[in-house]
């Protein structure tokens, strides 16, 4: 039987290639740079993270430099043993490269930037799986700040409203939260509505390290995990950032050959 003129294959390789590894080798070798121009590096603990505060933190120490990529990345750069470390004794920081973390390098004084992140503390929206800081009652009664047009979006996050010529009306008391609970998208999406403001952003120091000796000075935080002395760094391959992107490994065990291979489909 001849064959179809129907029967063909179409390759999907039309969209544009990742550029993981490219970015991954960009930010060793920023941090490499950025290591040799400043004089100490610090390990920053981000409690609540918002692009617009940290833009705040950058537009107040714009003469250092901030860099907030992937710990597994950032350890690579700095090296996760003492035979692979950068510059001396930076080995010893990598196990404090945990959770949401980032890196500031700086020729400012110490105490200056010691006592600036400690007293550092903004207040913002709680979002969805934060724990309410207090409780939040809304009393029944005319709610004048709002819209006409809000009034269906209040009743479907909950609360018992009507029109009351043209005024927002709460019918009965309504307890948006209570204190501890963890928040669902309709109570946060009500705190924001009614501005109360329950998640504090702050950054704390975790480490310090000095170019000029190698010393390392390790800060304890209270509110944060506790690091034990045996921990080890993620137990992840040690991977060479060569320019063979088929050899690269990625986060998920995939390498580069495996993510991009060629589809195609019979029509």
């Amino acid at each position: 039987m001849p064959k179809s003129k129907r029967d063909q294959h179409l390759t999907l390789t039309k969209t544009k290639r990742k550029r993981g590894v490219e970015l991954k080798q960009q930010l060793v070798s920023k941090i490499h740079s950025n290591l040799d121009k400043y004089s100490s590096l610090y390990v920053l603990k981000i409690y609540n993270e918002r692009n617009e505060k940290l833009h705040y933190i950058r537009k107040h120490l714009s003469d250092s430099q901030f860099f907030f990529g992937k710990n597994c990345v950032m350890s690579f750069a700095l090296g996760r043993t003492p035979s692979l470390e950068y510059l001396k004794n930076l080995s010893k920081i990598t196990p404090y490269l945990l959770g949401k973390i980032g890196l500031l390098m700086t020729n400012r004084d110490q105490k200056e930037i010691i006592e600036y992140f400690n007293s550092l503390s903004l207040l913002d929206y709680a979002r969805s799986g934060n724990v309410a800081t207090e409780t939040v009652i809304i009393e029944q009664g005319l709610l004048p700040d709002f819209q006409h047009t809000m009034e269906p979006m209040l009743r479907q996050l909950g609360l018992m409203t009507s029109l009351k010529k043209g005024i927002i009306y709460l019918e009965k008391v309504y307890t948006v939260c209570k204190k501890g609970d963890i928040l669902t998208p309709e109570q946060a999406k009500l705190l924001k509505l009614f501005q109360y403001q329950q998640s504090e952003f702050k950054v704390r120091i975790k480490a310090v390290w000095t170019k000029n000796d190698g010393c390392i000075q390790v800060f304890d935080i209270q509110d944060d995990t506790i690091i034990d002395n045996d921990m080890k760094v993620d137990d992840i391959e040690e991977q060479l950032f060569v320019g063979d992107e088929e050899n690269w490994i990625d986060d998920e065990g995939q390498t580069q050959h495996e993510t991009n291979r060629k589809k195609s489909r019979k029509i």
